[in-house]
């Protein structure tokens, strides 16, 4: 099975990356996975289990119960995401997981249990990034009737926007920066791409994608996935529509202060130089 895994920081552009994925009719890649809510549960299972065990033990009289190695979860946990890809690879050659902060987390545990495995990783500006969960965590709380949503865009119990673009922009030059540390020097299963990059060139980017998975592609291939990726299209084809938002790639111009911007960019422009994310002449 040729299997890879997608995905990046929430509101990076990862169902973008995904849904490009899903339109070569080589690849299936048709859904967004949360395996760290599979990690989370077989956790609990194993906690529970290792005292259901033990419990009996103590009925019965036992000095001593070996609990169940966590090794005996993770082989469990990585024979069911592999059979999550077999069960979606239907007839297609190639099948990629997209999934987020597992990825984040586990890339290089995953290339050493799905030996030839490759990732893609797609990063975005912190700004605009910091914008799109705002207004995605505020559409989410009117569809879900839960305030939950907007409680965790608070700062220090504050809700504000350019507090809030602050604190993210400063979470995610670390965040990536720990990403960066645990790469391997040259590492030729792993593409990292950035979301600035994929809508402005998106032609050029999704080509070295599929260079990299190793899948044919031609003239149409190119055509077609540059015809039905666009928001219109996603909005048109989408039970819920409001879920693409602009997309926005100018630093959160006419969203944020100046002042918030140029903070940010101050604040993260390690990673943003680490990924090579061109900062607007206006900003620098």
């Amino acid at each position: 099975m040729n299997l890879f895994f997608c995905g990046g920081i929430a509101k990076s552009g990862t169902t973008l990356l995904q849904k490009i994925l899903n339109l070569h009719n080589d690849i299936s890649c048709e859904f967004e996975d949360d395996l760290n809510f599979l990690l989370r549960e077989f956790i609990k299972i194993r906690k529970l289990y290792n005292s259901k065990i033990k419990q009996i033990g103590d009925r019965i009289g036992l000095k001593e119960v070996k609990p169940v190695s966590s090794k005996v979860y993770d082989n469990a946990l990585f024979k069911i995401i592999n059979d999550i890809a077999e069960e979606r690879r239907l007839d297609k050659k190639f099948i990629g997981i997209s999934d987020n902060n597992f990825l984040l987390e586990n890339f290089n545990i995953l290339h050493d249990n799905f030996i030839n495995s490759k990732s893609i990783l797609i990063f975005r500006n912190p700004i605009d990034r910091a914008i799109s969960l705002w207004n995605h965590n505020h559409r989410l709380c009117k569809k879900e009737n839960n305030y939950g949503h907007i409680k965790v865009l608070e700062v220090d119990g504050k809700l504000d926007l350019n507090t809030f673009v602050i604190h993210k922009s400063n979470l995610w030059n670390t965040q990536v920066k720990k990403i960066s540390e645990k790469i391997k020097k040259k590492d030729n299963n792993l593409l990292l791409v950035t979301y600035e990059l994929l809508c402005t060139k998106k032609s050029d980017v999704v080509k070295k994608i599929f260079d990299f998975i190793g899948c044919n592609y031609d003239d149409s291939t190119i055509n077609n996935i540059l015809e039905n990726t666009s928001l219109e299209k996603f909005r048109s084809k989408s039970s819920y529509p409001e879920f693409y938002d602009k997309g926005s790639l100018n630093f959160g111009e006419d969203f944020v202060s100046l002042k918030t911007i140029k903070k940010s960019i101050e604040l993260s422009r390690e990673s943003l130089d680490l990924l090579n994310i061109k900062i607007p002449d206006k900003f620098k």
